[in-house]
C-alpha cells in the first residue's frame, strides 16, 4: 500500500496506518536492535515490576499522551482520582529516571513507549 504500513502495535494487534501518521513509530521499527536497547534503557526498572503493575503504569503513561497530557481528562478516563494519575506519572519518573516536563527526556519516554509495542523489543 503506497503511503501506508503495517505495524505491530501491541501483543496480537496489527493495524494499517498512513506512514505520515507514525513515523516516528516507522524508525523505531526500523532498527530493531536499536529499539530493544531503548527499551532496557529507558524501561529497565519497569521490566523487572511485576507484570500488572508494569501495565498499570505503562497504561496510564498511554492514556496521559493520548489526552495530550492532561492529567483531568487521563482520570476520567481512567476512571480514577487526578492525583492518582500524578502519582502514577511520578512513580514512572522515578523508574525510568527521567522528567515527562524535559522535552528530550519525553521524547525517549516516547519512543521507548513505541518499541515496547514492538514485538522485537519485547523479545
Amino acid at each position: 500500500l503506497a503511503g501506508a504500513a503495517l505495524l505491530a502495535c501491541g501483543p496480537g494487534t496489527r493495524e494499517i496506518v498512513a506512514l505520515d501518521e507514525r513515523l516516528p513509530t516507522a524508525l523505531v521499527a526500523s532498527v530493531p536492535e536499536l529499539s530493544a536497547r531503548l527499551v532496557a534503557e529507558v524501561f529497565g526498572p519497569l521490566l523487572v515490576l511485576a507484570p500488572a503493575e508494569r501495565a498499570l503504569l505503562v497504561g496510564t503513561l498511554e492514556v496521559w499522551l493520548e489526552c495530550g497530557g492532561s492529567v483531568g481528562r487521563a482520570a476520567v478516563r481512567l476512571r480514577c482520582h487526578r492525583n492518582t494519575v500524578f502519582n502514577r506519572l511520578r512513580r514512572l519518573e522515578r523508574l525510568t529516571s527521567r522528567s515527562l516536563s524535559h522535552p528530550r527526556e519525553l521524547v525517549e519516554t516516547v519512543l521507548a513507549l513505541d518499541a515496547l509495542r514492538l514485538p522485537a523489543a519485547r523479545g
